[in-house]
């Protein structure tokens, strides 16, 4: 009982559907429904465990706490977790009457049929009235998914492995984490009429590498994913595209994946990403979480920040020869402050020239060394305004740079290197504490070349 208890609590939502009477429970009457002390001698001997207590810890309680649960996409019309209990008072003949029904009845037939009497979805299994429980329910979402005997999808416009990409499923914000979470899926089209003859979606090949080129997410992160902070510009991209109907929502969904702990707190709006992004940061030790375009100079403000198409940047980005884990290249000890996130860059001077009717900024690296050189390549930036050089000094700050040790970064001869555009302002007399470098917001992210390689002192920067 002691491991049914923990199990219960520790891995299973706080209510649910008990599929034979079509109606919710909570986690508190499991216990008194599927009765794990009648588990007899027989079906210990029969599940042929290492031994009699890991047989029962390892199959058969989790095989009596096994549930189905749903991803779909709302209806204009779902029923609620009041409407559920109101439906109790009425004569069980009399119970869930109506179209609005359908989806659920239809999807607590599957979860019985694929051998689950536990049964949950998000439209109904969660008192949103109960705050405490609403932040448990987002907190543990990703957890549920992960821990279901089967993830059942209903798309609502896909009837074939051809019109998989057409279908909004893959780009609602909560459907990530519900896609990569579970180990088992299978896939149902508007009518409720199987997309596969397989048991497991996730054990069919063509349709798992269908999966992967809309998604755009490596196979084995479809079918083994693990939640973590690591490859975290990664992860963002194949969020970048999708949307959420609350603002808070593109944090949230967010925090299973990464692994990151953070309170909830609808009415905050952007703040939401905000923080989210500071935990992930201050968790991260990989320089590629610092590579976004737009947004703030210290923060992206969304997934879509971290999206390039630029060829360059892509090959750098994704070139684990160039330290993916964050070792031996770039800073992996920036650490979020009151000042913003704190992070050594090699710095180099840059001078600037605008072209107007093209609305683009060429930035020259000033000479440098013996002889003197221009160490870096020109970096042409798009923009509709920078302030002007009289008023400005600007700079390129290396993200990438090689380092042996923790004072001194070193650039290879036609190396390309992602940066940053950093600038302060001109002024004589004016400390470094109040005029120190600041990141300026690009459009796109930036790429620039080494011209002759050479070696330089790094510069801490608060983005």
């Amino acid at each position: 009982m002691k491991e049914f208890n923990r199990r219960v609590f520790d891995q299973v939502p706080s209510h649910l559907i008990y599929v034979p009477e079509m109606r919710l429970i909570s986690r508190d009457e499991l216990a008194t429904i599927l009765k794990p002390e009648m588990i007899m001698e027989d079906d210990i001997s029969d599940a042929e465990g290492w031994s009699r207590q890991s047989t029962i810890e390892s199959k058969l309680i989790p095989n009596l706490l096994k549930y189905a649960i749903l991803s779909h996409r709302w209806g204009e019309s779902e029923p609620t977790f009041q409407d559920l209990k109101r439906e109790e008072k009425k004569k069980q003949t009399e119970r869930h009457k109506g179209a609005r029904y359908r989806k659920l009845h239809e999807f607590c037939k599957k979860a019985k049929r694929h051998g689950c009497d536990l049964a949950w979805s998000d439209t109904c299994c969660i008192n949103r009235g109960s705050s405490s429980e609403l932040d448990e329910a987002i907190r543990s979402m990703y957890k549920w998914y992960r821990d279901a005997y089967i993830c059942i999808v209903h798309l609502a416009q896909s009837e074939t492995l051809k019109t998989l990409d057409i279908d909004e499923w893959f780009i609602r914000g909560w459907t990530l984490q519900e896609l990569i979470a579970p180990t088992r899926m299978k896939f149902y089209g508007p009518g409720w009429k199987p997309l596969t003859s397989n048991a497991n979606d996730k054990d069919d090949t063509e349709f798992i590498f269908a999966l992967s080129g809309i998604t755009k997410i490596p196979i084995n992160d479809l079918c083994n994913f693990r939640p973590g902070p690591n490859r975290a510009w990664e992860k963002m991209t194949w969020a970048a595209g999708r949307k959420t109907t609350r603002i808070e929502d593109i944090a949230y969904s967010l925090t299973g994946i990464f692994d990151i702990t953070m309170t909830i707190a609808y009415g905050e709006g952007h703040r939401a990403f905000q923080r989210f992004m500071a935990e992930l940061i201050q968790n991260c030790e990989e320089w590629q979480i610092l590579v976004w375009a737009g947004g703030l100079p210290g923060s992206p403000t969304e997934p879509a920040c971290y999206r390039t198409t630029d060829k360059l940047a892509l090959e750098v980005l994704k070139n684990r020869q160039i330290s993916w884990w964050g070792k031996g290249s770039g800073d992996s000890d920036f650490t979020v402050t009151k000042r913003g996130v704190q992070v050594k860059l090699l710095v180099v001077p840059v001078s600037i020239k605008e072209n107007v009717k093209k609305k683009k900024w060429t930035f020259l690296s000033q000479p440098a060394g013996h002889p003197k050189v221009q160490p870096l390549k020109q970096l042409v930036v798009q923009s509709h305004y920078f302030p002007p050089a009289s008023t400005t000094e600007w700079a390129v700050g290396i993200v990438n740079y090689r380092h042996h040790d923790a004072e001194e970064g070193t650039l290879t001869e036609e190396e390309n290197y992602m940066c940053f555009l950093l600038r302060r302002f001109r002024l004589h007399g004016m400390d470094i504490v109040r005029n120190h470098w600041r990141r300026e917001v690009t459009e796109d992210i930036l790429t620039v070349r080494c011209a002759h390689g050479f070696e330089k002192i790094l510069e801490t920067v608060w983005l």
